[in-house]
């Protein structure tokens, strides 16, 4: 992942902003900083699956999302486009559980394995 991710590649993070969410974020960021080039904080959850599905982003996770409106859309559309969605510790994604990451089908091992150590 390391000679993947750390070239050319873009990573998305996204979060809530209460105070223990932030702290976390921030621990969880920290943690990925060596493994990726870059991170990414846009605020919309749906843009960033989008970002995934046209390949303008390789990978992409958010934790304690709103709800399923702001993932339904954006997850479908990275499904129909070939990529992966999942939940970030690599189990199948739950719509309801707000806890989404996203990748093409290279980089979900590598991707797990990194957020495994920080999530």
């Amino acid at each position: 992942m390391a000679n993947c991710i750390g070239q050319d590649e873009f990573s998305k993070v996204g979060t809530k902003r209460d105070k223990s969410t932030v702290d976390a974020t921030t621990n969880r960021i920290n943690g990925l900083l060596f493994e990726v080039r870059s991170l990414r904080m846009s605020g919309s959850c749906a843009l960033n699956l989008c970002g995934i599905a046209c390949g303008r982003l390789d990978l992409f996770y958010e934790l304690g999302f709103g709800g399923p409106w702001d993932v339904a859309g954006g997850a479908l559309i990275v499904e129909e486009a070939g990529g992966l969605v999942y939940d970030p510790s690599g189990k199948d994604f739950d719509i309801t559980s707000q806890r989404v990451a996203a990748s093409n089908h290279h980089l979900k091992d590598a991707f797990v394995k990194a957020l495994g150590k920080s999530v």
